[in-house]
């Protein structure tokens, strides 16, 4: 029934207007009707789907398990969901990858405060053991990792690093879970439930060409901060130059910590110089109170945060995507986990119409983020996925 191997669908938003309400069933329904048009349930390896906190979950879990009866499903919640048609929130974004080009193993990995290198090495093994079972076989270049955990875990880094060593050589891409930017809960789901403190693996092995890759939009440093009081595990900095950390970032930008939103950190983040290359730490939120910064990425005392100068995110996206049409040919899909921050930024400067350009050209599906993973990088302000050409 479809000439293409991945499908994607995207709901209207959760509240179309203050008198009429669009809710968790109409999404799922909306999205599953989209794509059965194109494909049968029997044809479907695994559907990855993005939700909106602003759905009742319970609901979502019901209908996505009953609508896609036997046919994997795995998702996470989202601080925004986009395809083709362009950046959304509030709704609920589909991506269903069919058995022609696709054999995908998958699993949950719960108690991530808590996973060690074993348990990883015994998950990786039992995922390439599945696939290796199945009828319709890849060779281990043929395969890669995608992930999806719950944002607001903080246990990003080891997490990554850990599969990163049990995947070995494999490239492994993904994102984490975001809640409508209310940094309340985040959720992943597995086997018809919402999970938290924990994340889904997906080991997809594919006859297609595809590159995993990742795209920033750092232009040029500006100026060094040194964190001089932190808390690590919370990821909070109390003191930045021996000043109030706060205060300090706002009289920088000319402003008031009380001025201090998400659309001012998309638009002024830090960074961490690793080796010659500057990776966005980004900010998840100010207390006002203690004039703290917490951030979605790991710090520490001692380290240097950099003001960095910004290019075009959409000319760093379109020359990216451009570079991997020349070396593997024109695109089929890109499904991508993109920061929320991006995004933010991208409507801050009224550039909707030219991502959702690039969005349709290259038929780009997926969802904003609380953070980015590279394989054994845990990201922030990125724009992270995999590119299939068509064969």
């Amino acid at each position: 029934m479809s000439k293409t191997s991945i499908l994607s669908a995207l709901s209207k938003p959760a509240s179309q207007s203050p008198s009429a309400t669009y809710v968790a069933a109409d999404a799922c329904h909306d999205v599953a009707n989209e794509i059965l048009s194109k494909a049968r349930l029997d044809e479907i390896e695994l559907v990855l789907f993005h939700t909106s906190t602003s759905f009742d979950l319970d609901e979502v879990a019901q209908q996505m398990t009953s609508l896609f009866t036997n046919v994997p499903t795995v998702g996470c919640t989202s601080a925004g969901e986009f395809n083709k048609n362009g950046y959304c929130t509030e709704s609920l974004v589909v991506v269903a990858f069919l058995k022609c080009e696709f054999s995908i193993a998958t699993a949950l990995v719960s108690n991530l405060d808590e996973i060690n290198f074993d348990e990883a090495h015994d998950t990786a093994s039992g995922l390439r053991n599945t696939l290796q079972a199945r009828d319709r076989r890849y060779d281990t270049n043929q395969h890669f990792v995608i992930s999806v955990l719950d944002g607001l875990t903080r246990h990003e880094e080891h997490f990554l690093e850990t599969f990163a060593t049990a995947f070995g050589n494999i490239p492994h891409l993904g994102g984490s879970a975001g809640d409508d930017l209310k940094l309340e809960a985040t959720y992943v789901f597995y086997q018809g439930e919402f999970h938290q403190n924990a994340a889904v693996l997906m080991l997809v092995g594919t006859g297609k060409p595809f590159s995993v890759f990742s795209v920033d939009h750092i232009d040029s440093p500006v100026s060094k901060l040194v964190v001089t009081k932190a808390d690590p595990e919370s990821r909070t900095v109390y003191e930045i130059n021996g000043e109030p950390a706060a205060q300090y970032y706002a009289s920088l930008l000319g402003l008031k910590a009380a001025d201090l939103t998400p659309d001012v950190f998309s638009v002024f983040p830090l960074a961490v110089l690793v080796g010659d290359r500057y990776f966005i730490r980004s900010i998840q939120k100010v207390d006002l109170a203690t004039n703290a910064i917490t951030f979605y990425c790991a710090v520490d005392i001692g380290i240097i945060l950099t003001f960095v100068q910004l290019g075009d995110c959409i000319d760093a996206m379109e020359q990216k995507l451009d570079t991997l049409s020349k070396e593997l040919g024109e695109a089929e899909f890109v499904y991508t986990c993109d920061c929320f921050l991006r995004r933010l930024e991208i409507e801050q400067n009224k550039k909707t119409a030219e991502i959702q350009r690039l969005q349709n050209k290259y038929q780009v599906a997926g969802f904003n983020a609380y953070g980015e993973h590279i394989h054994s990088v845990h990201l922030n302000q990125t724009f992270t996925g995999v590119y299939f050409a068509k064969k």
